[in-house]
């Protein structure tokens, strides 16, 4: 084994599944942060009730352009990013690139200022939250101790077996 090399090294996850694990992550993230923005906005108003029905549709809604907008995007900015191994970088061009496109996105639909600069915050919070959970679930598999593979349920049978005949 050369020297510095991990015993069981983890080779960067890329490509595609990556980008739609990231993409996954991104809604997960956004109903998160949403939820608790409107855990203390319904709180404080008395609509909780109704605030968590609107983060559960903003989730569903968020599915759509994140699939079609935010997965190709994931794919050539990843792209664009393959030859740097800073985790940071990832994190900030994801955020950049999340803070961009939704106001891009939505101007066929609405072009308020309010609505535009909460698009750039979700974008920002969840592609670069995103990124940043991503790149942590790697470094935590890459640094996890390799596990003795676990023996077929057939196999300790036998072994059982063996044991018992060769104890008479």
């Amino acid at each position: 084994m050369p020297t510095g090399s991990h015993p069981n090294p983890i080779p960067p996850v890329r490509g595609p599944a990556a980008i739609a694990m990231l993409c996954l992550r991104c809604v997960v993230v956004l109903a998160a942060v949403n939820g608790v923005v409107a855990l203390v906005l319904g709180t404080v108003t008395g609509a909780l009730g109704w605030g968590l029905v609107v983060v559960l549709l903003a989730a569903l809604v968020a599915c759509v352009p994140i699939a079609l907008v935010g997965y190709p995007a994931g794919l050539l900015t990843a792209w664009l990013l393959r030859r740097s191994e800073r985790e940071w970088v990832h994190v900030l061009v994801f955020a950049v690139v999340g803070a961009v496109l939704p106001p891009l996105v939505m101007t066929a639909w609405h072009s308020g200022v309010d609505t535009g600069a909460a698009a750039v915050a979700e974008g920002a919070i969840g592609a670069g939250g995103a990124r940043w959970w991503s790149g942590r679930a790697h470094a935590r598999a890459a640094t996890r101790p390799a596990r003795a593979p676990r023996p077929e349920p057939e196999d300790a049978l036998v072994e059982a077996q063996l044991e018992d005949r060769t104890d008479r």
